[in-house]
């Protein structure tokens, strides 16, 4: 693994942290639409802001990436209601 790589492990571990408890809390409370939305908006929240934190520390944080950020979190807040407002099944 090359410096560069070694350098961003850290970053890469919190970010699947971050995913994977959304993931599990999203699943542990399938009893409950309005709970597993709760647990997507703020693992959408907090993965805007993990990337957000992750390009500012690295000095390389522009308006294109905070944009890039909160339209893929948006993105996924909506194909996690369509799923669980029964869009697709």
């Amino acid at each position: 693994m090359s410096t560069e790589g070694k350098k961003h492990t850290g970053y890469y571990i919190g970010l699947l942290a971050i995913l994977g408890f959304g993931l599990f809390m999203t699943f542990g409370f399938s009893y409950g639409a309005r709970w597993q939305m709760f647990f997507i908006f703020l693992t959408a929240f907090f993965y805007i802001i993990w990337g957000i934190l992750h390009h500012l520390i690295d000095h390389d944080l522009t308006l294109k990436i905070v944009i890039e950020y909160i339209l893929i979190g948006s993105l996924g807040i909506t194909v996690a209601f369509f799923l669980l407002k029964g869009g697709l099944f």
